[in-house]
C-alpha cells in the first residue's frame, strides 16, 4: 500500500475521533448545566402550621462520661431492634443515660441539634415505675396524654391498646419505660414484645426481663469519669478542696462507690456538711454496702436541720415537681428558713432544683428512692400529713382562683406547671369529703382545662365529684357539675342525647331550689344543645330567655355570649341581616374587654355571614383574625374551627393545597379531643380534595404561623 494512502487514512481517522471527542464533551457540558439547580421563580406556597414535637421527657441532669455506652444506645434505636434495654444496678446512672440519648434524639427530630448517627422521632413518651404500680392501663394513658389524643384514654383498655397500636404504626414514637423491673403488670411485657414498626422502646431495668432486645450493660463509671463527676460535684457545691485534690485522693472514694454515680454524688453532699470528712464518708459507704441507699437516708436525715426534714418530707405530697411556695404552703416553713432548708437539701442531692434565675419560676423535685423515703417519714406522723394536706389544699384554692378564671391568659402560665398538683389535691379533697373545697378549686381551673383540651381529666373529676356531692346528699353541687363540665364536653363532642339527659336533670334541681343563675346557666346550655340538633326555634326560645335574665342582672360578658349564640341561630336560619346586627351590636363591648372568646365567636358569625353572601374575601378576613384571638389564647377546639372554614375558602378559590394543610391540622386537633362529627366533616371534605401534587399554587394563601 501507498504510503501517503496509509498516512491519509491515518489521519482521517484521527479527525473522527477528535470530532468524537468534541461530540462528548459537549454532551457532557449539557447534561451538567441540565443538572445544575435552576433558581426558583414560583411564588412559595404559604408555611403550613408548626407543630412542636410532643413530649414529657423530664429536663436533663449533668452528664458526665458515657460516651461509648451513649452511642451504643444511639446505634441501637438506629438499627432494626425496636426494643433497647439499659440495665445494671440501682444508682447507676441508667435513667440519666436514657434521658440525656432521648433529649438528642429530641432535639435532631426537631432540627436543633446535631443528626448524624442519631434517630428521630416524631414523638417521645417518658413513663416510670420507680414510685408507682405502672400497669398497662396507665402506661396507655401516659402516650395518650403525651401524643394528645386524649379520646383514647377514654376508652377500655383492650381498644385502648388497640388505638395506641396504630397511632405507634403510624409514626415513629419512642417509649421510654424507666424502671422496668419493678413493673409486676404482663400487659405491659407484652405490650412491649409487640411494639409494632416504625416505633420502639427503651428501658432501663435492673435486671434482664425480656428476651429480643438489644441490651446495654452498664457498670460502674470508668476512673476518670469518677474523678471528673466528684470534681464537677466539688466545684458545684464549693468545695475547692475537693475540686483540686490529687488524683490518690478521690480514688478511694471512686473505689468505696464502685463509681456508682448517685453514690458520688451523695458522698461529696456529706462531706459539704459541717462536721463532715472523707474519712467518715468512706466509713459510711463501706458499712452501706449492699443496702447503701437505706443506709444513705438515714445518715442523711440525721444531719438534716429541722426545717430541711419537714420540708422534705411535704415534697411527696405533690404529684410532680413542685413551686416553692407551694412546698412554703405545705411545710410551713416560710422566707430565709425555707431558702436554707432547700439549699441543704440541694447540696446534699436529695432534692433536684431547675436553674432558672426567677425564684418564683425554680421547680424542685425529688428521686423516686427519696420520695419513698421521705413518704414513710411522713406516715409516721398521720396528723401533720393531713395538716400539710390541708394547707396544700388552701394554698391551691387562692392559687387557682388567682390564676384561673376566664381568659386570663397570664395566670394559665402559672397552672400548667401545678396541673398535676392541682388535680391530685381536688382528688384527696373528694377523698376527704371537702366537697365545697374541691368543687371552688375545680371551677376556678375549669376554664383553662377546658380550652386547653383536658377533657377527660374534667370528666373524670367531674364524676367523681359528682359520686362524693351524692354520698353528701348535695344536689345543689351534683346539678352544676352535671352542667358543666360533662353536658358541655359531651355537646362538644357530638353526643347531644346524652348532653341533654345531663341538662334536663339539673334544670329539674335549679328550678326547684329556685336558684335564678343556675337555671339561666342551664337554659344557656341546654339552647346551644337544641341550636346543634338543628331546633333552632327551641333554641331561640332558650336562649332568649337565657338573654332577658342577664340583661337584668347586668352581666355584660353574659349578654355577648348569649346574643352571639343568637345571632349564630339567626344565621342557621337563614336570618343573615339580623345574625349581622346582633354581632355588632356587641362586637365593641367584646373588644372594650379584650375576651378572645367573646370577639372570636363574633368574628366567626360574622365570617360565616359573609360567606352565606358570597363575599369570600370578607369572610376570609373575618376568620383569619378569629383565628389570631383563638391561638393567643391557645383555645384548641376553636382553633380546629377556624382552620376549617379558612380551608374552606381556600377550596372555593381553588387553593386545594393550602386547604389541604389546614383541614390536616384541624382533623389532628378534632381527633385529639375525640370531637367525631367535625371528625367527619373534615374527613368528607378532605376527600372531596384533588390527589395532592408537588406544584406550588399561586396566591397570597395563608399564614399559618404568623402568630
Amino acid at each position: 500500500m501507498d504510503i501517503w494512502a496509509i498516512i491519509v487514512g491515518a489521519g482521517i481517522i484521527i479527525g473522527i475521533i477528535a470530532g468524537i471527542v468534541q461530540v462528548l464533551d459537549y454532551l457532557q457540558k449539557r447534561r451538567k448545566k441540565l443538572d445544575e439547580p435552576k433558581e426558583e421563580t414560583r411564588t412559595p406556597s404559604a408555611p403550613p402550621l408548626v407543630l412542636q414535637i410532643p413530649h414529657n421527657l423530664p429536663p436533663r441532669s449533668e452528664f458526665i462520661g458515657r460516651e461509648k455506652e451513649k452511642a451504643r444506645v444511639h446505634e441501637a434505636l438506629q438499627s432494626r431492634s425496636y426494643l433497647v434495654s439499659i440495665d445494671g444496678i440501682g444508682g447507676i446512672g441508667k435513667t440519666v443515660l436514657a434521658l440525656e440519648v432521648a433529649h438528642e434524639c429530641l432535639r435532631a427530630s426537631k432540627d436543633e441539634g446535631p443528626t448524624d448517627g442519631i434517630a428521630t422521632f416524631d414523638g417521645f413518651i417518658w413513663t416510670t415505675a420507680k414510685d408507682r404500680d405502672l400497669t398497662l392501663n396507665a402506661l396507655l394513658d401516659a402516650v395518650a396524654r403525651t401524643l394528645d389524643y386524649p379520646g383514647i384514654a377514654q376508652q377500655p383498655v383492650e381498644e385502648k391498646r388497640g388505638a395506641v397500636r396504630k397511632l405507634f404504626q403510624e409514626k415513629p414514637y419512642l417509649l421510654i419505660v424507666d424502671n422496668f423491673e419493678t413493673i409486676i403488670d404482663e400487659g405491659v411485657r407484652d405490650f412491649l414484645l409487640e411494639l409494632p414498626e416504625p416505633s420502639k422502646a427503651l428501658i432501663t431495668t435492673r435486671e434482664q426481663k425480656l428476651r429480643q432486645v438489644w441490651a446495654i450493660s452498664l457498670k460502674g463509671l470508668t476512673e476518670s469519669e469518677a474523678l471528673a463527676l466528684i470534681r464537677s460535684e466539688g466545684r458545684r457545691l464549693g468545695l475547692a478542696s475537693l475540686e483540686h485534690a490529687e488524683d490518690r485522693v478521690l480514688l478511694h472514694l471512686y473505689q468505696a462507690t464502685g463509681g456508682t454515680p448517685l453514690a458520688i454524688k451523695w458522698g461529696v453532699g456529706q462531706i459539704k456538711q459541717k462536721g463532715q470528712s472523707l474519712d467518715t464518708v468512706l466509713s459510711a459507704l463501706h458499712e452501706a454496702r449492699g443496702r447503701i441507699f437505706d443506709n444513705i437516708f438515714a445518715r442523711s436525715w440525721n444531719l438534716l436541720s429541722a426545717d430541711a426534714r419537714q420540708v422534705l418530707k411535704v415534697i411527696p405530697i405533690f404529684a410532680t415537681s413542685a413551686s416553692r411556695a407551694g412546698i412554703e404552703a405545705a411545710s410551713d416553713v416560710h422566707h430565709f428558713a425555707l431558702d436554707e432548708a432547700l439549699g441543704q437539701l440541694v447540696e446534699m442531692s436529695l432534692v433536684d432544683a431547675t436553674d432558672e434565675l426567677d425564684l418564683a419560676r425554680r421547680r424542685y423535685s425529688i428521686h423516686p428512692l427519696t420520695r419513698a423515703f421521705a413518704a414513710t417519714k411522713l406516715k409516721e406522723e398521720p396528723e401533720a400529713q393531713n395538716i400539710a394536706q390541708q394547707r396544700l389544699a388552701d394554698f391551691f384554692q387562692s392559687f387557682a382562683r388567682e390564676h384561673g378564671g376566664p381568659w386570663n391568659l397570664e395566670g394559665f402560665a402559672q397552672l400548667e406547671p401545678d396541673l398535676l398538683n392541682i388535680l391530685a389535691i381536688i382528688q384527696w379533697c373528694w377523698e376527704q369529703q371537702l366537697a365545697n373545697l374541691a368543687i371552688d378549686i375545680f371551677h376556678s381551673i375549669s376554664h383553662f382545662v377546658g380550652i386547653r383540651g383536658y377533657w377527660n381529666d374534667m370528666i373524670d373529676l367531674a364524676q367523681n365529684g359528682v359520686a362524693k356531692a351524692t354520698e353528701l346528699g348535695d344536689e345543689l353541687a351534683v346539678a352544676r357539675l352535671r352542667v358543666w363540665p360533662i353536658s358541655w364536653v359531651h355537646r362538644h363532642r357530638g353526643n347531644l342525647d346524652l348532653a341533654e339527659e345531663h341538662v334536663m336533670w339539673a334544670l329539674a334541681v335549679f328550678e326547684r331550689l329556685g336558684e335564678a343563675r343556675s337555671i339561666a346557666f342551664g337554659k344557656r346550655n341546654l339552647g346551644r344543645i337544641l341550636q346543634e340538633r338543628g331546633e333552632l326555634e327551641r333554641a331561640e326560645q332558650l336562649l332568649s330567655e337565657t338573654l332577658a335574665f342577664y340583661q337584668s342582672i347586668g352581666s355584660e360578658r353574659h349578654i355577648c355570649l348569649v346574643t352571639t349564640n343568637l345571632a349564630e341561630v339567626a344565621l342557621e336560619q337563614g336570618d343573615l341581616d339580623t345574625a349581622w346586627e346582633l354581632c355588632y351590636s356587641v362586637l365593641d363591648s367584646a373588644r372594650q374587654f379584650n375576651d378572645p372568646e367573646r370577639i372570636s365567636r363574633i368574628l366567626g358569625v360574622l365570617g360565616g355571614v359573609a360567606r352565606r353572601r358570597g363575599d369570600f374575601e370578607q369572610a376570609k378576613a373575618f376568620w383569619e383574625e378569629a383565628l389570631k384571638h383563638m391561638k393567643r389564647a391557645n383555645w384548641l377546639d376553636a382553633i380546629a374551627d377556624c382552620l376549617f372554614w379558612l380551608a374552606w375558602i381556600e377550596v372555593q378559590t381553588g387553593q386545594t393545597q393550602k386547604a389541604r394543610q389546614m383541614l390536616l391540622n384541624a382533623l389532628e386537633i378534632y381527633q385529639r379531643l375525640n370531637i367525631q362529627p367535625k371528625v367527619q366533616e373534615v374527613e368528607a371534605l378532605l376527600a372531596g380534595l384533588p390527589e395532592p401534587t408537588d406544584q406550588i399554587e399561586t396566591g397570597e394563601g395563608y399564614q399559618a404561623d404568623e402568630e
